[in-house]
């Protein structure tokens, strides 16, 4: 009894003792020493801790059985059974595929640490987060050097994507060369938002040259998804937006209007108020007694919405991979009328026929149509003392009273029609064939088809019918095609572990035709059918082609030496068919040096730095941004009548031929130094660059008795020079918890260094207006206004006399005589820069277990624009509505805005020149991911929900729909920018 009492005491220690749990202490290191920072999580459970600075951590209760996970941003993670050990250091192994990330450069891929060239990634999953078909949008803020600025907010509408500022004073020479699946597009908003894979932006000269033509503007990479070997999965993303109006301003309610206009009509003299009889129409005085006021922003414009739907398929095996996807984009316009449909359907196939030769084959569709409200639909600067209905409450043509021929604008919106479809086909076949491991050869073929139909109907009814044309229809067709041939040689040859080589050949042509006709005609039977009824007048028919063509030949070298020391040389020659006979060819070499300095045997000691590239460029690239016939003479068409017939006849075009026009040439220096500090605490780049720009492919007005009004001719020298700095800081790197701030910094200035060496009288450079209306002068910038300077306004006992105007008085505006001679005139105008300072942005990202918070803040600082509405003389004399203000009157003499009176104001352009600066909270994000548990029966591998604010919050002294629009244009009220709230969703099969 006594030894079966002992064994029972026994068991029960033992059992015990097994039981109890311990403590585990130790450190955490890699190559390089200690890492802060590193999550410790005991495998299954949510008992974990984190290392300190020193790399040291503790952890408590503890088993034998338990696993150890030890994980760090960065590095592989690692698993350990503890046993029976209490002290457990340990070295994690660099996560090469982190590390060495490959991203797509010019013709081919590299690996992202053998970089040599300034390249830029975009995350593509935060710019894809603003709701829009304008992916150049969605470039704004995401890149260092890279400007986005808003050309047509209208759905469907479009920005303009400016790399490293101007270099060209061409049209469309500022355009970046945007390349798709390795292939040029003439348009980056033909790719769907979410068919792209990956954004790479290229800036210098080492990366560009390769593409030679159009590359001096930059290059945007986007390569699309493709199969993916393993399981088949189905993705679903859709969302629906509801766009608000957002501005900054007010214009003046009714009673506001009828006293602008009292104060633009009072005596000057005796400061007495004229009576309303004097002022204003009878119409106008029923309109005040009835109060009869029209909110026109409120009547025309309204909440629109947004849909989109994107399901994709990827499938694959070794030997056949599938990536196929269906989209189809809605939008509503907040002007009524107007809106934008897109459908689009894309296949991708990667198809290994044998051994050594596959099949690359992508197919693109797309069919869209865009709606456009009616042409001149201004309601910014519409009087508020209007009817625009009668009392049944129907629509009435005349809004300010059948004595007066103003058309209602919502009248003609109402019998217009304007509406554009687009037919969109791309086939991009490609052959490579591998001859061994080391040798390639790529056959590559594109073609693409587009068809753009636009009909423009103004009913019978539209105030352009007024002369009883009985309807008037524009009909006009756009085909475009492009046809490339690309033959791409690659040579990686296996020389030993130190030394690395590749080589690159490429032979291509480039082939690219336009047809446009138009026809105008009028005298239809009836509005049924719009612009697709019968005629019965053919008032204009037009017909041109053009044609442009391009030949190259391109090879690049890369040399690696201990992995630690880069060089890569790029030459490419380029024949363009659009410069005259005797220059059109073009020759642009690039060379490019890197030096990894962490590799070195001296830096081993110096752990805060885990990596630092330092990288510096030199090279030139071409530009061919002019039209097809512009080095040419050619024929404009002149029918003249002859008896009772009309003969076809032509003269001589009014642009005068240069057979000596030759390529615009960009040279730039770049330098720059990448960097990942602390353990990847901070990662980041900072660069200078130099671009001159020679031989400017200038268009410049020449004297009418040469028989010629302009000529196309290669002048002067522009220089583009700038700082770009990006910076992003894993601030809390745990696994339930992450927190990162990136911050990205852009400054430009452009200068004219030469122009044609002509002189005046006084030994100074001649400056050029050139057809754009932009004055050019040395030492100036190519964007700037050039305006006396505006000095306030003036007021009671300003010394008025000697200022420059003298028969100015309190309440005008006032600007400085800058050569003190008494009077204001072109000698006292000044240059005012109208490019911002600096623009970046920051963006802030936080992961908590299932929750992610995404928000980014864009910055435009030193921007400079003149506000149309502000400068409309009419808007001072009280004629029409217009930007609310406090404006002067003797009462309240103010010191930022004139005082209304009935002549015309002089110097209201130097006024109107406004601080466009602003910071927009301009994407804001918060997700949800469904733990992958919640629809183990189900079938989904993932779900996530988000809700996402565009365009919340914008700070900014420029007064107008947004910061990067004027308020009015020469068609009318600009279509106004919108506030946008998105609810989506994203389903994994």
């Amino acid at each position: 009894m006594r030894y079966v009492l002992l064994k029972f005491i026994v068991l029960i220690c033992t059992t015990v003792c097994y039981s109890q749990t311990k403590s585990i202490s130790g450190t955490v290191s890699d190559a390089m020493g200690p890492l802060p920072g590193v999550n410790i999580v005991v495998k299954g459970t949510s008992n974990g801790v984190v290392t300190d600075f020193d790399g040291a951590y503790v952890i408590q209760n503890i088993t034998d059985k338990d696993v150890l996970s030890f994980s760090y941003i960065g590095f592989l993670t690692k698993e350990i059974t503890v046993g029976d050990a209490t002290t457990l250091n340990v070295t994690l192994e660099e996560d090469a595929q982190t590390l060495d990330e490959v991203i797509v450069v010019g013709y081919g891929t590299q690996k992202k640490s053998n970089v040599v060239g300034s390249v830029t990634s975009v995350e593509v999953n935060e710019a894809t987060s603003v709701p829009t078909t304008n992916v150049s949008e969605m470039l704004r803020g995401r890149a260092a050097g890279v400007q986005v600025n808003l050309s047509d907010a209208r759905p469907g509408g479009g920005s303009e994507i400016v790399i490293r500022g101007n270099v060209s004073v061409a049209p469309n020479g500022n355009s970046p060369l945007v390349i798709v699946d390795g292939l040029p597009f003439d348009s980056l908003n033909d790719v769907s938002p979410d068919d792209i894979a990956n954004i790479e932006i290229l800036k210098d000269a080492s990366a560009t040259a390769i593409y030679g033509s159009r590359a001096s503007n930059g290059v945007i990479l986007v390569t699309t998804k493709t199969g993916k070997s393993g399981k088949s999965t189905i993705d679903y993303h859709g969302y629906t937006t509801i766009q608000t109006l957002t501005k900054n301003f007010n214009q003046y309610d009714g009673q506001q209007y009828i006293d602008l206009k009292r104060e633009a009509n009072r005596n000057r003299f005796t400061g007495e108020y004229l009576n309303d009889e004097n002022i204003f129409s009878p119409f106008e005085l029923e309109a005040i007694a009835n109060k009869d006021f029209v909110d026109w922003e409120d009547l025309i414009l309204q909440d629109a919405v947004i849909q989109s739907h994107s399901l994709s398929y990827s499938a694959g095996n070794e030997s056949t991979k599938v990536f196929s996807s269906l989209n189809y984009f809605s939008q509503e316009g907040i002007i009524p009328n107007s809106g934008y449909d897109r459908g689009t359907f894309k296949l991708n196939i990667n198809q290994k026929l044998t051994d050594k030769l596959s099949l690359k084959g992508i197919f693109n569709y797309q069919s869209a149509k865009q709606d456009q409200e009616t042409g001149n639909l201004n309601f910014t600067t519409i009087t508020p003392l209007a009817k625009p209905f009668d009392d049944e409450g129907n629509l009435v043509k005349n809004y300010l009273g059948p004595s007066n021929t103003a058309i209602n604008p919502l009248w003609d919106q109402r019998e217009s029609e304007d509406e554009t479809k687009i037919n969109l086909t791309d086939i991009n076949l490609s052959l490579v064939y591998d001859f061994n491991p080391n040798l390639s050869y790529t056959l590559k073929s594109f073609l693409r088809n587009r068809n753009t139909n636009r009909g423009i109907y103004r009913s019978s009814l539209h105030s352009a019918g007024d002369e009883g044309i009985d309807g008037l229809a524009v009909i006009s067709n756009t085909f475009f095609k492009q046809l490339l041939i690309e033959n791409i040689l690659d040579y990686t040859p296996q020389i030993n572990d130190n030394n690395s080589l590749n080589f690159t050949a490429v032979q291509a042509f480039d082939e690219q035709l336009t047809e446009y006709s138009q026809l105008d005609k009028s005298g239809f039977t009836n509005d049924a059918l719009g612009y697709n009824g019968n005629a019965t007048t053919l008032l204009n028919s037009e017909r041109s082609v053009s044609q442009r063509r391009l030949l190259s030949f391109l090879g690049r070298v890369r040399y690696g030496y201990l992995d630690r020391y880069l060089l890569e040389a790029t030459a490419r020659a380029d024949g363009a068919s659009v410069f005259a006979e005797n220059n059109k060819w073009g020759f642009f070499p690039a060379v490019s040096v890197a030096w990894k300095m962490h590799s070195e045997p001296f830096m081993e000691n110096i752990k805060a730095i885990d990596e630092m590239k330092l990288r510096v460029s030199y090279g030139a690239t071409g530009n061919q941004g002019i039209n097809s016939l512009e080095s040419l003479g050619v024929a404009d068409d002149l029918p003249y009548i002859f008896g009772d017939r009309t003969v076809a006849g032509a003269t001589a075009s009014s642009r005068l031929p240069n057979p000596d026009l030759k390529w615009e040439t960009t040279t730039t220096l770049n330098a720059g130094v990448d960097f990942r500090l602390f353990n990847n605490l901070f990662e980041g780049t900072l660069e200078y660059y130099k671009a001159n720009t020679t031989d400017l492919l200038l268009d410049r007005s020449i004297a009418g008795t040469t028989g010629y009004n302009v000529i196309r001719f290669n002048v002067g020298e522009l220089e583009n020079r700038g700082l770009e700095a990006s910076l992003t800081t894993n601030i809390i790197r745990k696994e339930e918890f992450r927190w990162s701030l990136g911050t990205v910094f852009s400054k430009n200035k452009n200068e004219i260094i030469s122009l044609t060496g002509e002189l005046d009288e006084n030994g100074d450079p001649i400056d050029i207006t050139d057809t754009y209306g932009r004055r050019l002068s040395v030492g100036q910038s190519i964007n700037n206004i050039w305006l006396p300077q505006y000095d306030g306004i003036y007021q009671e006992g300003d010394d008025i006399a000697s200022s420059g105007n003298p028969l100015a008085q309190p309440g005008d505006v006032r600007v400085v005589d800058q050569d003190g001679n008494g009077q204001i005139d072109n000698r006292d105008n000044v240059f005012i820069n109208a490019d911002p300072d600096w623009y970046g942005s920051i963006t802030n990202t936080i992961t908590y277990k299932n929750f992610d918070l995404f928000a980014d803040l864009y910055i435009v600082q030193g921007a400079t624009k003149l506000n149309t509405v502000l400068a409309n003389g009419e808007l001072w004399k009280g004629s029409i509505n217009g930007i609310r203000a406090k404006y002067y009157t003797p009462e309240y003499p103010s010191t930022e805005y004139p005082r209304p009176k009935p002549d015309t104001h002089l110097h209201l352009y130097s006024f109107a020149v406004r601080d466009a600066s602003y910071v927009r909270l301009r994407t804001l994000t918060l997700g949800y991911t469904f733990p992958k548990d919640l629809f183990s029966k189900t079938g989904f591998q993932r779900a996530k929900i988000y809700l996402t604010g565009t365009n919340l919050l914008t700070l900014t002294d420029f007064r107008s729909y947004s910061p990067e629009q004027n308020p009015l244009t020469d068609s009318g009220t600009a279509f106004p920018e919108t506030r946008n709230i998105t609810l989506g969703v994203k389903l994994g099969f």
